[in-house]
């Protein structure tokens, strides 16, 4: 009877259950980005606002783009490891991720304009690099023992909904197994076969795979070495990879017939995008260099892929249901941003440097037609707030080798009342040589980024306590000619 009333609301559970699938979560893992690009670049923490001639500035404020005298090309792979330490209910669990990717890779075409005069236009650039935003490799372990089960919630916003229109991605698939059972004499709710308090061991792995990168497409130029301009034409891409294993289990053996269950998740999101950037430098005096650049807000049209299994066993036997495949196309609209920068030049020794950028994400927004992201969008407004992320860096030159420090702070994104907290702090450094023709570089980098964030099972009264940490280790090469 069950399989006959569940494949009967089939359409509606791809429908219905689509929809549950984006949210502000996601709103948010897209606005987040953090800083990526050469090794130079992040030695000194991402503050190149007001220095510019360095290939990741395309992202950040093209006017950079006018600090170039020569054509270059550099490329920066990059080795990564994230750990996670979690804590559930006072207990421990780690896991971690290692892993190589390009951190960023581009050209720069520069020279001096036709015509130059010593107070008009004196060069010009166009660069094309692409600039990693976003590494979302990762692997959670999570466990703890509880009283409350994820029944506890699923019989709650099962409730009012007759078996055919239960969300088959996660109370249909309860039913199917025999974990919701409608009360006698009342189909439209929903009993669970955990009884309540019974100790429960919980245990949730989380794999993520993926990234969020950027091509940029940029135009600067020189005016009377005084003022520079420049614009980029952003083109990001997602790929987002989530699977995600959840279980309960008796801790001791009881008078309930329940044994065991275990819910699996399988999410694939594929996305491109676009935006504007503007910006200047301007340089009153030859030791300051004081620059500003305003970011668009980014349009990221995306495309969820995801599906879900339930396995039970009570009474020692073993049931097993599966969702329909489930699929869906909406837009993410990041918040726009803007950057204020300034840098002092220190002779030829080295440059102290500073950017703060301003980002309201709770102006992110989830688009799709013919639906409207009510409930999810008003989540957003709720949830998150306006931050401010500071970046500074140093660097020192011992002609042909530089050494480099940074730190950044990026605020936390969630509004005051919220119970959770995502304040991320970088640490960085590294040492760079300049052949004496200034013809060929090689610069290394080390990152490490730390923050703390909790993580919800299934509901907000059961927090995960997550301290996560990511090193990265990369290496830039570059030409110049």
């Amino acid at each position: 009877m069950k399989s006959m009333i569940y494949a009967t609301g089939l359409a509606g559970l791809l429908w219905s259950g689509s929809l549950q699938a984006q949210n502000e979560i996601d709103a948010l893992r897209y606005t987040q980005i953090g800083f990526g690009g050469t090794a130079r670049y992040c030695a000194m923490g991402g503050a190149f606002g007001a220095i510019g001639a360095d290939m990741s500035v395309l992202a950040v404020n093209p006017a950079g783009l006018g600090m170039y005298r020569r054509s270059e090309f550099n490329f920066t792979p990059n080795f990564f490891s994230r750990t996670t330490s979690s804590t559930y209910n006072g207990t421990l669990s780690d896991d971690s991720r290692y892993g190589m990717n390009f951190n960023s890779f581009g050209f720069v075409f520069a020279g001096k304009t036709d015509n130059a005069t010593e107070d008009g236009w004196q060069t010009a650039g166009f660069g094309i690099a692409y600039n990693r935003q976003q590494n979302f490799q990762s692997n959670m372990a999570m466990r703890g023992e509880s009283n409350t089960s994820m029944m506890d919630s699923w019989k709650v916003s099962a409730g009012g909904s007759s078996p055919s229109q239960l969300d088959g991605f996660n109370e249909g698939m309860a039913y199917q197994v025999w974990l919701l059972n409608p009360i006698p004499g009342d189909s439209l709710h929903y009993s669970d076969t955990i009884p309540d308090g019974d100790l429960l061991l919980q245990k949730k792995s989380v794999e993520t795979r993926g990234g969020m990168g950027e091509w940029d497409f940029s135009f600067g130029g020189n005016y009377a070495n005084k003022l520079y301009l420049g614009g980029t034409i952003g083109v990001p891409q997602v790929r987002y990879e989530e699977t995600t294993t959840y279980s309960e289990q008796e801790v001791n053996d009881t008078t309930s017939t329940f044994d065991y269950l275990e819910h699996r998740t399988s999410l694939e999101t594929r996305g491109s995008g676009v935006n504007f950037k503007f910006g200047f430098i301007f340089r009153p005096v030859d030791w300051v260099r004081v620059g500003g650049a305003f970011h668009s807000p980014t349009i990221i049209r995306l495309s969820d892929a995801y599906n879900a299994t339930m396995i039970s066993q009570i009474g020692g036997v073993v049931r097993e249901n599966s969702s329909p495949s489930g699929s869906f196309n909406y837009s993410v609209v990041t918040p726009m941003r803007a950057i204020g920068s300034i840098a002092f030049i220190i002779g030829k020794q080295g440059v102290v440097s500073a950017d703060y950028e301003f980002v309201d994400y709770s102006d992110a927004r989830l688009r799709a037609r013919p639906q409207v992201f009510f409930d999810q969008n008003d989540a957003i407004r709720l949830k998150y707030t306006a931050a401010g992320n500071l970046r500074i860096g140093a660097e020192y030159r011992l002609q042909p080798v530089s050494l480099r420090a940074g730190f950044a702070l990026y605020g936390n994104p969630y509004a005051a009342g919220i119970t959770n907290e995502d304040t991320r702090m970088s640490f960085s450094g590294g040492i760079g040589y300049r052949d004496p023709d200034d013809r060929f570089y090689v610069d290394g980098a080390f990152v490490r980024t730390m923050w703390k964030e909790n993580y919800y099972f299934y509901d907000d009264a059961n927090a995960v306590n997550n301290e996560s940490g990511v090193t990265n280790i990369m290496v830039t090469v570059g030409f110049r000619y």
